[in-house]
């Protein structure tokens, strides 16, 4: 008796372990910031207003004035199917419901469960209609029939308003994101949090914060979205707002710690890291090959840009300019950049480049191993190691001693290879989202693809940024926040 007993004890013990373990790992793995400004409806315990946007549900802490991370980590609904949203007075009662159904949210294992209906549930706020007066933010203006017009003239519906009888009133956009008003006064404040447009081509890490943008496609509101992942907060630099940066698709950013260089299709933007200011524009006015700029690079009081027909280095701002070998690059795309001490490496869609920095002299890599044949995409350096991603998978280069060493994985249709590498593993995206190699074999690296069943929004990988544990993905579903270094996954 007594050891069946144990067993029961150990049985239940194992279980309630691996519960811990699902609890852990289930919605830790993936969480994804999107495009959140088009709400759908809203509901409000005492201490959070949850927003169901048409990219999944996101949460405000009313107590501290913040924004929570957003519910895409969450397995088990659509994110994308989000249409009402339901919280009882404590908090401790979240529904929602998609086309599929009726769901209830497991707080302890961050998933969807499939319910009936939704109950009954005690909460004391009230859904109103758009009042007639209200008190737009400064340069906006609001009308009498639920629409805010910003400076620009365009439109946002209100498309819903709580009263949560707290003097609070919570307000849902569509285009303009979320929003709180004063119950008595009627003044809205905004509440910004995702980002401008969901497809992210390029993500930027300046000191802490994220510069994210893509393409602009028929989004109303487009630009770059900084997003500072510490505090969960959100600034905006909106382009089609004037001349100067117009709604382009951004190709690549980067920067030195004193400015922040964005590579659109018509041309190069230099900002301001620390006011978000515009300072500079550079063009084929001022000597770009191409207006149309696919890389970029500073270097000092130097800019290296990429085009789609040409190399060119700008030096003091755009005091002065070159073009870098132009009989070899001539009508050809300059993809990515890397540095080490003493020289630039380039990727370019006839292959690899070295650049030595001191002498100007220039040298294409000879890979043995055959697996930059044509195009290289993307080049990353980690330590003595330097990466190239092609169109037959990735290669190792070993600055010390010119050793070699290919990763094959194929792919084609998709003339995006994003590459991310540290000293543990190298990610590169691959036909169905994102492979890993984990390095600590280095002669016999084990791998593992990872996909929307594993919590990616896309297979459609545009740019990957390496940050300690995390690794950011850019797709045309948003930015997503990947724990690679997952103790608790069995790769």
């Amino acid at each position: 008796m007594k050891s069946r007993f144990l067993v029961l004890l150990f049985c239940v013990s194992l279980i309630a372990s691996e519960a811990d373990i699902r609890a852990i790992t289930i919605g830790a793995q993936t969480l994804t910031y999107a495009d959140f400004n088009n709400v759908e409806d809203i509901t409000t315990s005492i201490s959070h207003v949850y927003f169901a946007t048409t990219e999944g549900i996101i949460s405000y802490n009313k107590n501290t004035q913040t924004w929570e991370q957003p519910f895409t980590s969450a397995t088990g609904i659509d994110n994308e199917d989000v249409r009402r949203v339901w919280v009882n007075t404590f908090d401790d009662k979240l529904y929602t419901q998609t086309g599929m159904g009726n769901y209830e949210y497991d707080n302890v294992f961050d998933r969807w469960l499939s319910v009936a209906e939704v109950p009954q549930l005690e909460n004391n706020y009230v859904h109103i209609q758009p009042p007639p007066i209200m008190y737009a933010p400064p340069q906006y203006n609001y009308i009498n029939n639920g629409t805010i017009v910003d400076p620009q003239g365009r439109s946002y519906q209100i498309s819903d308003i709580i009263d949560d009888r707290t003097g609070n009133l919570w307000i849902g956009t569509w285009g303009l994101g979320a929003a709180v008003a004063g119950s008595s006064s009627d003044m809205i404040d905004l509440l910004p949090f995702g980002l401008l447009q969901n497809r992210v081509n390029a993500v930027y890490n300046d000191s802490g914060s994220l510069w994210v943008s893509g393409a602009a496609l028929n989004n109303i509101r487009t630009g770059i979205s900084v997003f500072n992942p510490d505090n969960n907060q959100f600034s905006y630099i909106e382009s089609g707002l004037s001349p100067d940066f117009p709604s382009v698709d951004v190709n690549c950013i980067d920067g030195n710690g004193k400015a922040i260089y964005v590579g659109t299709t018509q041309g190069l933007l230099v900002f301001d890291p620390s006011s978000l200011q515009m300072t500079m524009t550079i063009d084929h006015t001022d000597g770009l090959p191409d207006d149309d700029v696919l890389s970029v690079k500073g270097i000092g009081d130097s800019i290296f840009v990429g085009t789609a027909s040409g190399l060119m280095m700008f030096s003091n701002g755009a005091d002065s300019s070159h073009l870098i070998h132009p009989r070899l690059f001539a009508n050809t795309e300059i993809y990515d950049f890397e540095v080490t001490d003493s020289s630039l490496w380039i990727a370019a869609e006839t292959g690899a480049y070295q650049l030595l920095l001191r002498t100007g002299r220039l040298q294409r890599f000879q890979d043995p191993t055959g697996v930059i044949f044509g195009r290289v995409y993307s080049i990353r350096r980690w330590g003595n190691n330097i990466w190239f991603s092609t169109d037959d998978g990735i290669l190792r280069l070993n600055l010390n001693d010119g050793e070699t060493q290919p990763f094959m994985s194929q792919v084609s249709g998709f003339t995006y290879r994003a590459l991310a590498v540290n000293d543990r593993i190298a990610a590169v995206s691959s036909l169905n989202g994102l492979t890993l190699y984990f390095l600590s074999n280095i002669d016999h690296p084990n791998q593992r693809e990872f996909t929307i069943a594993d919590g990616l929004p896309s297979s459609r990988i545009y740019s990957l940024l390496m940050d300690g544990d995390y690794l950011w993905i850019g797709s045309d579903k948003g930015l997503t926040r990947f724990l690679w270094n997952d103790p608790n996954r069995v790769d």
